[in-house]
């Protein structure tokens, strides 16, 4: 019990220090309400762990106001993934592997149950309302190669949150993203200011700022150093 107790208090510094990190450098992020933009992985996961997220993110962003939201995009893959277990339950032929393999029994349960917390419980982004096209910090043809590589395995939804979150090369929107997604977390960590959550199991976690954070920072205040030496 010592042990757990140890451990959640690290989790809460460790969580502290990230959002000063964030309030310090990317101040546009850190503001309440905190806007957090779940994928059909993270929602999944948190049916699956039976995980309270409206009580867990409270008590991780330090009981400040937050806003959960979902793009009409993952709404839509988590009912073809619900519609796709259902068939194979009927069938009992396994279908190929996706983010439902992970799930365990009962998954279209588990998706119908995650779809529905998205519709009852976030506010939805329209696909209208994304970007075709997210700014980054390069505008050159390498940079484009790099996207269009990074895209080649994201399916709709995660290309949707991907260019939500990288608006301006440094997050402009102020998205805090929840995924379970490994592809997905691996492109947003190579773009700087996003905050990313995850489940470790039925334990919510924000990740540290990424190696692409600290170096845009430092950049940033080598640039102002230069500038006031100039």
């Amino acid at each position: 019990r010592r042990e757990q107790v140890t451990m959640r208090h690290g989790r809460a510094k460790s969580s502290r220090r990230t959002l000063q990190f964030y309030r310090l450098n990317a101040p546009h992020i850190v503001k309440s309400p905190y806007k957090i933009l779940l994928d059909g992985t993270f929602l999944a996961a948190s049916i699956r762990n039976k995980v309270p997220l409206h009580d867990r993110f409270s008590k991780t962003l330090q009981h400040a106001e937050f806003t959960f939201y979902v793009t009409r995009s993952t709404l839509v893959e988590l009912g073809n993934l619900a519609e796709e277990a259902e068939k194979v339950n009927k069938s009992g032929v396994r279908g190929k592997r996706n983010h439902a393999t992970n799930l365990g029994e009962d998954v279209e349960a588990i998706l119908r149950m995650a779809r529905q917390f998205g519709l009852d419980e976030c506010e939805i982004i329209e696909s209208d309302d994304i970007p075709h096209d997210a700014s980054t910090e390069g505008n050159g043809e390498s940079s484009k190669k790099k996207k269009n590589k990074a895209f080649k395995d994201f399916s709709d939804a995660s290309i949707d949150i991907f260019r939500l979150s990288t608006v301006g090369g440094k997050n402009n929107f102020s998205y805090f993203v929840a995924t379970q997604d490994d592809a997905l977390s691996d492109a947003l960590r190579s773009m700087p200011y996003v905050p990313l959550f995850r489940l470790g199991r039925a334990v919510l976690l924000l990740e540290s700022p990424s190696a692409a954070s600290r170096r845009f920072t430092s950049g940033v205040e080598q640039d102002k150093l230069a500038s006031a030496g100039g």
